[in-house]
């Protein structure tokens, strides 16, 4: 995650066809007969599941699915086998939710114990130590929402590492929602309500987050903290849009320079219909528009 690429499918290199002039996708399996892929791979099986486990644990809720494609090169055995380790040690637990369309995916989260177990992997893995790493009480009716965050935060991790930027942290809204709130309070308990307001604006600033025309916060899904190639900090401002936003909404969050993606069909067409959709890839292709059978087992 941090730091890291795209890492390539972790399997060693298929054998020479017998047949070479037969060179076919495995039914079942997401590569080809391999006598001419690149061979090797820089990255281990424990390192790759030590990504894994601090993506789960940074986002609370991620698609088995969208761990198989962004951790182990798609490969459905190659994922089986990270998570039936992790269930058996107690680390993980996988939930069974449903899209849009009524399709079934499923959902992997931590436990207590995994929680432990991640942040000791993350802090090997060089996250910055204010990363926090979380269990998540899985909500059925959110599944599909929350598990678009991570998709959206690996489009806008590859944009910013095409520009030779590094992820360092990522916020959640409930992060962000609550170090707001904290201090808002405890401005309101000291004086008035009027130094409570002056107090969210401020702390809003402090970590990057815009207001609108009334003056109400505007939270982010997710806030990307990155380093760039010549060592600046920035902030990347994400949001998965579900295709019930209220169109204000959308509009003073695209004003306030977020980065927005389309989970699903609907979202997309919502987007367009604003003229808040035209940039290509945007659209998230998740549960309620994917085969889960094809890498779920």
């Amino acid at each position: 995650m941090f730091g890291r690429r795209a890492e390539p499918d972790p399997r060693p290199a298929a054998p020479p066809s017998r047949n070479r002039t037969r060179k076919r996708m495995r039914k079942g399996h997401r590569r080809e007969y391999a006598a001419d892929r690149a061979r090797g791979s820089t990255i281990s099986f424990p390192e790759r599941c030590a990504g894994a486990l601090t993506d789960i644990g940074v986002f609370g809720a991620v698609s088995y699915r969208d761990l198989a494609e962004a951790r182990f090169g798609g490969h459905p055995h190659t994922t089986r086998k990270a998570v039936n380790d992790w269930i058996r040690k107690g680390w993980v637990e996988e939930h069974r939710a449903t899209g849009p369309k009524g399709k079934p995916f499923k959902v992997l989260s931590l436990t207590r114990k995994g929680v432990t177990k991640a942040r000791k992997k993350a802090a090997r893995r060089g996250m910055d130590p204010a990363q926090r790493i979380r269990t998540q009480r899985m909500k059925p009716a959110e599944a599909a929402h929350d598990t678009a965050i991570y998709r959206a935060y690996r489009k806008e991790r590859a944009r910013l590492e095409a520009k030779g930027a590094t992820v360092r942290r990522v916020r959640l809204d409930t992060e962000l929602k609550s170090a707001v709130a904290r201090a808002s309070e405890a401005a309101r308990r000291r004086e008035d309500k009027r130094a409570a307001d002056a107090e969210r604006h401020r702390v809003a600033r402090e970590l990057g987050l815009p207001t609108d025309d009334e003056g109400r916060v505007l939270y982010p899904d997710a806030q990307i903290e990155y380093e760039d190639a010549k060592g600046r900090t920035g902030r990347v401002n994400v949001e998965a849009v579900s295709g019930n936003y209220r169109e204000p909404a959308l509009r003073a969050k695209a004003a306030a320079g977020f980065a927005l993606h389309a989970n699903g069909p609907a979202a997309a067409g919502l987007l367009r219909r604003l003229g808040l959709g035209s940039e290509e890839g945007s659209w998230l292709r998740g549960p309620a528009d994917r085969d889960p059978a094809s890498v779920e087992i």
